[in-house]
């Protein structure tokens, strides 16, 4: 018999991007919203620091995929906050060895006459891939990441009723690499760009069952902004949303047991302990940290214990490079093919065909360290602000980064990653030569021995709280048992990136699980469903 009066109606477990979604939209229905963080700063992933030096380096989310289309910018109105989004014409390019360059815009007018400089058989090839591609996202798969997730058969019932729908079926069945295959390029350097664009945030080219995050990875990269300022903008916006509706967030507060009583979560027990209550209670964290770390496997239905014990964790990593110079900023010898490589979001360097990807997997998952193959990014370029004006010279901020094993054979990380860290630098040098010029004044080093450090819930290193496999996404991310927020231990709920519709900065998992605490406490939910997700619905592609 539960006894206990709670303080609060809901207490949220985690300060990351989901979190705060999640806590800002329950405190603005009118919840006594309470959202606790380990660290002394909330913001996860959305982590920029400048380390007591002129720069401003983001450590780890960088790229916005999604940035305006995520619902809560206008729902929680974070432009209000703060939070406006940089988004270059010029997004992603692939420097070659022979000093020629192939570069994605915005436009994919742009970008299919940039294919066309390479290989003019695949320009008409592109266009057909990048139409069908958004019209995908655009219908369907952006929608679907802001509406609860259905069940796989019924999901798969539903499309097969419009043609474009048996086509999103029919990919989400093929790996990466067939897909890229099916539509027919020829030049290898746009086969193994575009397979680069697909995979580069950790699903593997031969991974079949997902093949629909294929889509969302190429077509938004194409598409990605940097937030103003920095990633912790929209950390900002958002914790300011939160405390504007009357949210409460406490920082150093480290949670060590939720509380349950009769089978129902009735608050939380910090390592100092103190302890709140709530009708809710809403874990961000991966599985293994919601139900075997905190519940506890005792208090576990034997099914959702065994389910938490199997939770994969990812093959790779991220490994970045974080430098602020003194100087220009980088100057390729492919802008004499292609000026626009000095311009970009960001240029990958070693990637010209399906073989330098599937090398790079190889040595991932041999636990090799990777031979120096990456995207370059200088994000000053784009946004002054992210580096103070040198009164001795114009200062520049640079961002390196990579997929990279978190377990090293024979080596370890916290060893090798500074030597690793130049050898990459010096494969930038290779095609941007003024660098050498350069003056390094700082230099960070991101392991991925560092992110499991830093961020606690990615385990292993792992930067999305989980393998994208066909076993944990969908409506079976993280489980079977917690595919619509709910969990079977009544009054706990989940919300981080270890559930639908997974990791990367979508706001996603934190926006739906708010709809459905929101409706289970009889809370007003005072947003609407976003336009594209109704259009979705009108159009038969969700329920």
């Amino acid at each position: 018999m539960v006894t206990s009066v709670p303080e609060y109606d809901v207490i949220v477990i985690g300060g990351g991007p989901n979190g705060l979604t999640c806590a800002a939209y329950l405190a603005k229905a009118g919840a006594k919203t309470l959202l606790l963080e380990k660290k002394f700063e909330i913001g996860g992933g959305l982590y920029t620091d400048d380390f007591g030096s002129p720069f401003r380096f983001n450590l780890h989310a960088t790229y916005m995929m999604l940035a305006e289309l995520m619902p809560p910018h206008s729902d929680l109105e974070l432009r209000k906050y703060g939070l406006s989004y940089i988004r270059p014409e010029a997004q992603a390019g692939f420097l070659f060895g022979d000093e020629k360059a192939l570069v994605f815009y915005t436009d994919p007018a742009r970008s299919a006459a940039a294919v066309g400089q390479l290989s003019a058989e695949d320009r008409a090839t592109f266009e057909r891939m990048h139409a069908e591609f958004k019209e995908m996202c655009d219908r369907f798969i952006i929608p679907a990441t802001y509406a609860p997730p259905m069940p796989i058969l019924d999901q798969i019932e539903l499309l097969n009723k419009t043609d474009l729908g048996k086509r999103i079926v029919e990919l989400s069945e093929m790996s990466p690499r067939e897909i890229v295959d099916s539509y027919g390029f020829k030049d290898p350097r746009v086969k193994g760009a575009l397979l680069h664009l697909g995979t580069m945030w950790g699903i593997h080219p031969d991974s079949s069952g997902v093949g629909y995050m294929f889509p969302l990875y190429v077509y938004r990269m194409m598409n990605a902004g940097l937030a103003h300022g920095g990633s912790h903008m929209l950390a900002s916006a958002l914790h300011t949303a939160l405390v504007t509706s009357g949210g409460k967030v406490l920082d150093w507060a480290d949670v060590k047991k939720v509380i349950v009583e009769d089978s129902v979560a009735t608050g939380v027990v910090l390592a100092d302990g103190r302890e709140f209550l709530a009708r809710a209670t809403i874990s961000t964290l991966n599985p293994q940290q919601t139900f075997l770390d905190l519940v506890g496997k005792d208090r576990l239905p034997t099914e959702l214990a065994e389910a938490a014990k199997r939770w994969e964790w990812e093959e790779w990593s991220l490994f970045t490079s974080h430098v602020g110079i003194r100087g220009e900023p980088p100057r390729y010898k492919a802008a004499e093919f292609n000026p626009d490589v000095n311009s970009t979001l960001i240029n990958f360097i070693g990637v010209e065909s399906f073989d330098d990807v599937m090398r790079h997997v190889g040595e991932i998952e041999a636990g090799k360290l990777p031979a120096p193959s990456g995207g370059a990014t200088c994000t000053t370029i784009h946004d002054p602000s992210q580096a103070s004006k040198g009164p001795y010279g114009p200062l520049h901020t640079l961002r390196w980064e990579s997929s990279s094993p978190y377990a090293l054979t024979g080596q370890n990380w916290d060893d090798v990653k500074h030597g690793y860290a130049d050898q990459c630098f010096a494969k930038w040098k290779e095609y941007a030569p003024n660098l050498a010029q350069a003056k390094p004044l700082f230099n960070f080093v991101y392991s991925p021995l560092d992110v499991e450090r830093r961020l606690t819930t990615m385990r292993s290193g792992s930067i999305k709280h989980g393998a994208y496999t066909s076993l944990q996404m969908g409506y079976l991310r993280p489980n079977e048992h917690c595919s619509t927020y709910r969990t079977p231990i009544d009054g706990l709920y989940m919300a981080g990136a270890s559930v639908y519709p997974g990791g990367m900065i979508t706001l996603g998992p934190g926006y739906n699980a708010a709809g459905v605490v929101a409706k289970d406490l009889g809370l007003d939910v005072w947003w609407e469903a976003p336009a594209m997700v109704k259009e979705a619905r009108a159009q038969g592609y969700l329920p």
